[in-house]
């Protein structure tokens, strides 16, 4: 049996672990400038707030329902996702982390389903405080499905497990749902289910598994047939390493010179190195794009996107920088106001499998280097020792006027007690 592990609203959930005067209260967390809303609590929900929606656009419901706008967190959010992974490991050997709020598990062996799903959900809101609900089911697919009911139906107490139900009761509620609930079938595919008559979970369930192939896709098949208690998507505890990384954002501000763009290359070259020597890898290609607004209808638009080949695979930070900033010096024009820029690492290749150098003594010495920096910035502070043409308060930083501390990620911001 699978169980697939999710946490309720996440980044709220998040907010809401340190500021209890958040609780019972509505809760929005807004996406990367403060744009859009990417995190809603129940009480927002019910006030009809939809996800993705520009946050100008609900300026008078948030000041008629009192609602609480923050930016996103994003470091507080990976540790807490870290940590609630950990505590899910220990129910079950085989764990699949599927995103940062959810995972799948494999509780193969336990006798009582229902009991070991109310414990997750128990120890979880005790040791971490955080609100899940579990479904429980023979695929992954129906574990999707069954924590979706688990989400719909308070009766179920956040866990559903369908493998207790019958087949008629487990197909009169797949009768209720629509098929754009399914795991893998997207609003496109699910308007084109819908034009050959297909609008239920049931529907899809009972539908031709080789016809819907050719039709569709393989990946629609194997869905059809998880949906029959067939597992065609097994756990897969390894961690698959990414074959590119790529760091970017959008400024807070326009920027245009050159001088300012260095520090936007310096600052997500670092953090795209940083990735890759955490999973081991190395790069053997930097890619550096910019970009002006599309926008403004009045000035001229410009990106662009230049890849060099680094003199051999790395994740050190200084020589992937030395040729990012080459890059970025031959594409930049000067007069244009630029809203982004971004970093990317590829042919990535792992660390462990890379033939040696024929002067390996510079390159051991700055790995050793690198590790010293990167142990004294996970035990300290991230940017405790950082590069000198990298800043902590850039002019062009994210807009995060309502951004919550980095409760347990930086010393200088532990919640202090009076």
């Amino acid at each position: 049996m699978i169980a697939l592990v999710d946490v309720n609203n996440f980044y709220v959930s998040c907010e809401r672990l340190f500021n209890p005067k958040l609780l019972n209260k509505p809760v929005v967390v807004l996406s990367n400038n403060d744009g859009c809303i990417i995190s809603r609590s129940n009480e927002a929900k019910l006030l009809d707030i939809k996800m993705g929606t520009p946050l100008f656009k609900i300026k008078d419901l948030i000041k008629a329902s009192s609602i609480k706008v923050l930016s996103s967190n994003y470091s507080l959010y990976a540790d807490i996702s870290n940590r609630t992974m950990v505590l899910l490991r220990s129910f079950s050997p085989q764990q699949e982390i599927y995103s940062i709020d959810e995972c799948f598990l494999d509780l193969s062996g336990n006798r009582d389903l229902y009991a070991t799903g109310q414990t997750i959900k128990k120890k979880l809101w005790q040791y971490l405080g955080m609100p899940v609900c579990v479904g429980i089911a023979p695929t992954k697919t129906l574990a999707k499905l069954a924590n979706y009911c688990a989400k719909k139906q308070p009766s179920w107490s956040g866990v559903c497990d369908l493998s207790e139900l019958s087949t008629i009761r487990m197909d009169n509620i797949m009768s209720k749902i629509n098929v754009s609930e399914v795991w893998g079938v997207g609003n496109k595919t699910s308007d084109k289910l819908n034009s050959i008559g297909i609008y239920s979970v049931l529907d899809l369930k009972k539908s031709d598994a080789i016809y819907m192939k050719k039709k569709f896709s393989i990946n629609l098949e194997k869905i059809i047939y998880e949906l029959n208690k067939t597992i065609c998507f097994p756990i897969d505890s390894k961690i698959p390493l990414k074959k590119q990384i790529v760091t970017s954002r959008s400024f807070g501000c326009a920027i245009q010179r050159y001088d300012l763009l260095v520090e936007a290359v310096t600052t997500f070259t670092s953090r795209a190195a940083y990735k890759s020597r955490q999973q081991n890898t190395l790069a053997e290609y930097v890619s550096v794009f910019i970009s002006s607004s599309p926008f403004q209808k009045k000035s001229y638009f410009y990106q662009n996107i230049i890849t060099l080949k680094l003199p051999y695979p790395t994740s050190d930070t200084n020589l992937i920088l030395s040729t990012a900033l080459e890059g970025a010096k031959s594409i930049y024009k000067s007069n244009i106001k630029y809203v982004k820029c971004g970093i990317i690492l590829s042919g990535l290749v792992d660390k462990h499998s890379t033939q040696d150098y024929l002067w390996p003594i510079e390159t051991v010495e700055r790995s050793r280097l690198t590790q010293v920096i990167d142990t004294i910035n996970f035990k300290f502070d991230r940017q405790s020792i950082r590069l000198a043409t990298q800043p902590i308060n850039p002019i062009w930083k994210m807009k995060q006027s309502r951004k919550s501390q980095a409760f347990t990620t930086s010393w200088k911001e532990l919640l202090v007690v009076n």
